[in-house]
């Protein structure tokens, strides 16, 4: 399907210019999920779904049909409960919708299970609680209450039952919400289609997915198999070098679940099949890696951005930037230490975006504007 990318997308929304632009590099980067806490809720949401992210109708494959089942079969007191949940789901980052903060310990544990659950349908033995007052509530239980807004987490790391329980109902949730965006017309995109887009052998399609599978493999060492949705949309008509209208492909590589596991994008020039995007995120991209303090990040710049000149010239023929912006704070989720360093390229021609990762010197994302 085709799409525009529209600069002025968030121009009339009520939100602080800091965030609009923040909004906007994240999408045009590829970055909307490098923190994966981030998401979009409300009006906001529904316009960067429909005007930035890709729109599908699309079949099943036998992998998810069991939870697909489950999700579909559910009762109407349960919808019902859900559904009011996401009406009033205001929250910009998942993590204030919740009592406390997930461990490491637990987001480890739910990568291996939401895999159990999505791919292999291993189901809670019961649904999580929906209740009224907090009242109602019992101890060390895992419950969203409507009056509080909340699901209350239990304080002790929680069991796998209990995990499964927070997998099965991130799933419903999003079921629920496709649901009320498909009542208004919108069709679900990246991080919320439940399966992959269909493309024709020969097509045009065909042509950007095979070209991104090999970039996934060249650059990032990743394979992926049918465990995995991959979404392929066309953008005409964008004016995003130097006025120049050009075809862009995006293809989205994501695992159904909770959102830490991670995923990749890439963004085609559809007239010579190179890459504006390669991008890589998840928890396991950022969080489970070693971390340095502001200082020593500042110290470990400079080797980095040496790295990076050699990696733009070997794969790009980008060469002599006229300046380069050094940022070690950008992917900081604790404003004192950081696994990443953000450095911005100025050619003559061209602006190159680069996160680099310190421990291991990996390109976790390059992007081109």
């Amino acid at each position: 399907m085709k799409n525009k990318l529209n600069k002025d997308l968030i121009s009339n929304i009520e939100i602080s210019d800091d965030m609009k632009n923040a909004i906007y590099r994240n999408c045009t980067m590829g970055r909307s999920n490098a923190d994966f806490r981030f998401k979009y809720s409300g009006l906001l949401s529904a316009l960067i779904v429909f005007g930035v992210f890709a729109l599908f109708s699309i079949g099943a494959s036998a992998a998810i049909i069991g939870f697909k089942t489950r999700l579909s079969n559910m009762d109407e007191t349960e919808y019902e409960n859900i559904y009011t949940e996401v009406q009033n789901d205001v929250f910009i980052s998942t993590d204030e919708g919740f009592s406390r903060e997930l461990r490491d310990s637990e987001i480890k544990r739910i990568l291996k299970l939401e895999r159990d659950y999505y791919d292999n349908g291993v189901f809670p033995k019961r649904n999580m609680p929906h209740y009224e007052t907090i009242d109602e509530m019992k101890e060390g239980e895992l419950a969203y209450v409507a009056s509080e807004n909340i699901v209350f987490v239990p304080e002790k790391d929680m069991d796998d039952e209990q995990l499964l329980e927070y997998i099965d109902h991130d799933a419903k949730k999003r079921y629920v919400n496709i649901q009320s965006l498909l009542a208004e017309g919108i069709e679900p995109g990246v991080n919320m289609a439940l399966e992959s887009t269909p493309i024709a052998d020969g097509s045009d399609a065909s042509k950007a997915r095979k070209a991104a599978d090999k970039m996934l493999k060249d650059y990032f060492k990743a394979e992926t198999d049918d465990s995995w949705i991959v979404l392929v949309d066309r953008f005409d008509d964008n004016e995003l070098q130097n006025g120049d209208v050009i075809t862009l492909y995006d293809i989205d590589y994501y695992r159904l679940g909770t959102g830490y596991a991670t995923s990749y994008n890439i963004r085609i020039n559809f007239s010579d099949l190179s890459p504006l995007l390669l991008n890589e995120s998840g928890y396991e991209v950022f969080n489970d890696v070693k971390t340095y303090e502001f200082s020593e990040a500042k110290n470990l710049a400079k080797d980095g951005e040496e790295y990076v000149r050699e990696y733009l010239s070997r794969n790009f023929g980008l060469k002599d930037p006229k300046e380069v912006i050094t940022d070690v704070e950008r992917y900081s989720n604790d404003d004192k230490t950081t696994s990443c360093i953000d450095y911005t390229f100025i050619f003559d021609d061209t602006t190159v975006y680069i996160c680099y990762r310190i421990e291991d010197q990996r390109i976790v994302s390059y992007c081109r504007l």
